[in-house]
């Protein structure tokens, strides 16, 4: 039982895997009143991730409810993995699910964090972390994470008294359009060369064939898939999900209803030349994955182009307020920044409690990055 000033009385209770399967409606109805992100820290999204990777990388289901009398107020959704580093280190890590932070790659899960009623994320921290305290535990990764999320975490421990070490791992950025305002305002605003990519080029293709964009339904999300992963593999010399992600990927469709995914298709004469993966959660427009085929026309950008036709029917829903570049940089340069949104800061820290491993990150902070980098990528700390 944890109280604070406010009057607050919160139990806070370990789950077990039936009791994570169980949970949807309740979860739901809390990220409702939550400010969490709705899509990465949905049900849907973090029971399809450890469905898919939970038992194939042997992790431990670490999930904490908060409740205030019988209500359900806050969510942890973490995981415990112990790590034997090529050192000899062994290691017990606490994880968000959504990320295998140094495990291995899964999925890309974004704003993690504690899942709390709007009004009570400082209470709720505290109440969780009173209680993983309690557990045995060296290091606590926390990836992909807002900068303003990111301190409430040192606040608590700094509160209870926990003596570690905060280590910063790494800083990514994201963009985000605000898409409740007027498209034409929106696209005037952006670059000269921006809106030639994003929406001028139509008129282009049109007058050259038939330009058509269209959603695939979800029963053909294999094929969809497939064909992002083609366009994927061309241009980078891989696909952009491999077996288990695709598995991943099945299951979350399947838990989300056909009108709020996007499986869009971009094409040309007939022929595919991008493909667009979106979710809707929220008042959110999420752009996952896109696709497209670079050797179609030198004076085309397929992928930019497809990104406006997106925005453009964004702008029309009146149940989408934003659409969600989300973080990560295109081939040659950070193009999400020139579409006139929000920049948004991802932190991945670790919070350290282990005496050697703090005394070894704190050297490791005197070498050159690059060095710092190579080491730790090969011990995997």
């Amino acid at each position: 039982m944890v109280d604070d000033d406010s009057g607050h009385h919160l139990t806070v209770q370990r789950l077990d895997e039936a009791a994570f399967a169980a949970l949807e409606n309740e979860w739901t109805a809390l990220v409702e009143r939550a400010s969490a992100d709705p899509l990465f820290m949905g049900w849907p999204w973090l029971y399809s991730w450890w469905e898919t990777w939970g038992q194939r990388l042997g992790l431990e289901l670490v999930l904490y409810a908060a409740y205030e009398g019988e209500r359900l107020v806050g969510i942890a959704p973490l995981f415990r993995h112990r790590y034997r580093s090529p050192v000899g280190i062994t290691l017990n890590r606490l994880h968000f699910l959504g990320n295998a932070w140094r495990i291995q790659p899964t999925v890309r899960t974004e704003y993690c964090g504690i899942i709390a009623e709007e009004g009570q994320e400082s209470t709720v921290i505290e109440a969780v972390l009173a209680e993983l305290i309690q557990l045995s535990w060296h290091e606590l990764i926390i990836s992909d994470q807002r900068l303003q999320d990111m301190l409430r975490w040192q606040e608590a421990f700094d509160r209870l008294g926990e003596a570690n070490s905060a280590v910063p791992r790494s800083v990514d950025s994201g963009v985000r359009v605000q898409v409740n305002g007027d498209f034409r305002e929106w696209l005037a605003n952006l670059g000269a060369n921006t809106r030639l990519k994003a929406f001028n080029r139509r008129r282009y293709l049109e007058e050259r064939g038939e330009l058509s964009v269209f959603d695939m339904p979800t029963e053909d999300a294999d094929a969809f898939l497939s064909k992002l992963n083609a366009f994927h593999q061309d241009r980078w010399g891989k696909p952009c999900f491999e077996d288990e992600a695709l598995e991943f990927h099945r299951a979350l469709l399947k838990r989300f209803p056909s009108s709020r995914t996007h499986l869009s298709v971009m094409a040309f004469n007939g022929e595919p030349i991008s493909a667009l993966y979106d979710i809707c959660a929220g008042h959110t427009r999420y752009n996952l994955q896109l696709g497209f085929n670079e050797h179609f026309d030198r004076k085309v950008a397929p992928g930019t182009l497809h990104l406006g036709y997106a925005i453009e029917e964004s702008f029309r829903n009146d149940a989408v307020d934003t659409f969600d570049m989300l973080a990560g940089r295109g081939k040659k340069s950070f193009y999400k920044s020139h579409f006139r949104g929000e920049q948004v800061h991802f932190l991945t820290v670790q919070f350290v409690r282990h005496p050697l491993m703090r005394w070894i990150y704190r050297i490791q902070s005197w070498l050159p990055g690059r060095l710092r980098q190579s080491i730790n990528r090969f011990v995997r700390l």
